[in-house]
Order: structure tokens, then sequence, then C-alpha cells
């Protein structure tokens, strides 16, 4: 076994995995402010694609690779993790970030373990305590109050048919439900053929199926006028936030209590919120924070509730 594969399985202990966990939280909040920048250059599905094939060809030269024939089964998960956990989840988000904000998206984006608690009850029949139910019930409701503020209906039914905010929020929160997901489908592929390579080819498979709209989006704005900043928030998002972020989070999942992971995700906001204000100016309303911590204080009690 060579040392990246021994690293691989190596077992984190709980202080360094939750270091490495926020850390990988605030990268992925400020993330979102660098796609809303890059989105003024690239258009969606073209920005999702660079992505993953930045990403996948970066973990290609990561030692500790993992070998071997994969089954059926393992190209099977593969391929609904690259298709629905990241393809359209990714064309979801760059979509809704063309029309909201990166600090609500930030905010929103630390309902995906509401989310995973939710697919627990559909799909593995989980029996939950009536205290979980409440904080779920508690952070959905927080991200109601964050998407529809102080709009009226007429506001609300104007921004669904205009591609106003509002559709852009609720965008944003299928691309989050689809993030846990993508948690759920890709823990046991970890577990038999290894993160680095799980998480690289998973990449490859979304970045192949997102090439053919990819082509036509490029075929009528081409050539694409990059700017070195936006080359950088790419570089960024592909390297950092998708290549190391995703293949640490999918080593640490096999590993990592499910309610030490949820609470990591505070961290995520964080980095949106500020990232978002210093650097495209955005700020959040009296209503927005009400629903941010309606939403926080749901998050803070379900690892009490949901801890394996």
């Amino acid at each position: 076994m060579t040392n990246g594969a021994s690293q691989e399985h190596h077992k984190f202990s709980t202080n360094s995995a939750i270091l490495i966990l926020l850390t990988i939280n605030l990268c992925w909040g400020a993330s979102y402010a660098a796609v809303k920048y890059a989105l003024e250059v690239v258009p969606p599905s073209t920005l999702a694609f660079i992505r993953f094939l930045l990403g996948g060809i970066f973990l290609l030269f990561i030692p500790g690779r993992s070998r071997g024939r994969l089954s059926i089964r393992d190209w099977k998960d593969l391929f609904l993790i690259g298709s629905f956990g990241l393809a359209i989840s990714n064309l979801l988000l760059n979509q809704g970030l063309t029309m909201t904000s990166s600090t609500k998206t930030s905010i929103a984006a630390s309902l995906e373990p509401v989310f995973t608690i939710i697919l627990a009850i559909l799909f593995l029949k989980e029996l939950l305590q009536r205290k979980t139910v409440f904080a779920t019930l508690l952070s959905i409701g927080g991200a109601l109050v964050l998407m529809l503020g102080n709009k009226s209906p007429a506001q609300l039914i104007a921004e669904l048919s205009g591609s106003g905010e509002f559709l852009g929020d609720i965008m944003v929160v299928a691309s989050i439900f689809l993030a846990a997901v993508y948690s759920i489908l890709m823990k046991p592929v970890v577990q038999r053929i290894g993160a680095i390579r799980a998480t690289s080819l998973s990449f490859f498979i979304g970045a192949l199926l997102l090439s053919p709209v990819v082509y036509l989006e490029v075929s009528q704005i081409w050539p694409i006028s990059f700017t070195r900043e936006s080359l950088v928030a790419i570089m960024f998002l592909g390297v950092i936030c998708n290549a190391l972020a995703f293949v640490l989070w999918n080593i640490i999942l096999k590993y990592t209590d499910a309610g030490v992971m949820a609470v990591t995700l505070y961290a995520q906001p964080i980095g949106g919120v500020i990232t978002g204000w210093i650097w495209l100016g955005e700020t959040l309303s009296i209503t927005g924070f009400i629903g941010a911590a309606l939403i926080f204080a749901g998050i803070w009690l379900l690892p009490k509730e949901s801890g394996n």
C-alpha cells in the first residue's frame, strides 16, 4: 500500500476532522461569491463543466488512488452521483446564483443536514424523536422566511415567472437538496473504491454529462473573454473547492460521525456572508437575519439527535 493510500485509510481524530471540515466549509462558503463573480464571464453550465474537469484532472496527479476493476454497481452509483449530485446540482446552483445573492445562498447551504434527515426518513425508514422533527421544521421555516422576506404574493409570482430572486432561491434550495443526496450516495462508494478515485471519476462523469449543454452555450458566446480575476476564481473553484475539498470531505465522511460533520456546516454561511459583503457588497435584510437565525437554531439541535 502506498503512503497516499495509507493516509486515505487513516482514521482522523475528532479534533483534526473538525478543523479540516471547518476549513472546507469556509472555502465552500466563499465559493458562492466566487461563482457569482465568475458567472459574469462564464455561463452557468460551462462554469460547472470547467470546475469538474479541473478538479478531475488535478486529482489524477494525487498519489494513493486505489486500483482494481469497478463493478456494475460502482459505475451505477457513480453515474447517479455525477448526474444528480454534481451536474444537475451545480446547474441549479449556478443558474440560481445569477438571480439571487451569494450571501443568501451560503446561508441556505446550511440546510444540507436537514435534507439528509428528510432523505433518511424517506429511504432508510428511520424513526426520529420529537425534538429532531421540531428542529427540522424550525430550519425549514427559517429557510422560508429567508426566501420569502417581506415580498407580497404578487411579487413572488412575478419573480417566479420572470426569472427573479425567488426563482433563484428555489433553484439554490433544490441544489442543496441534491448535495445531501450526493453525501448519502457517496459514502458507500468511498468505502468500496476509495475517496480519491470516487471523487475524480464522479467529476469526469459530471463534466461528460454537462458537455452537450456546454457546447450549446459556448457556441453562442465564443470566444469567452476571460479576465485575470475570473481565472483566479475558476482555479479556486476547481482545485480548492472541488478537488481538494471534496476529497477531504469524502475521506472524513468515511470515518466521522454525521453529527460532527453537521456542526461544521456553520462555517459555510460565515465564509459566505463575509466574502459576499467584502467582495460583492451584499447585505442581508432584517427578515433575512431572522430566517438565518431560525435555520441555525434548528441545525444546532440536529446533531444531538442524529449523531450517527
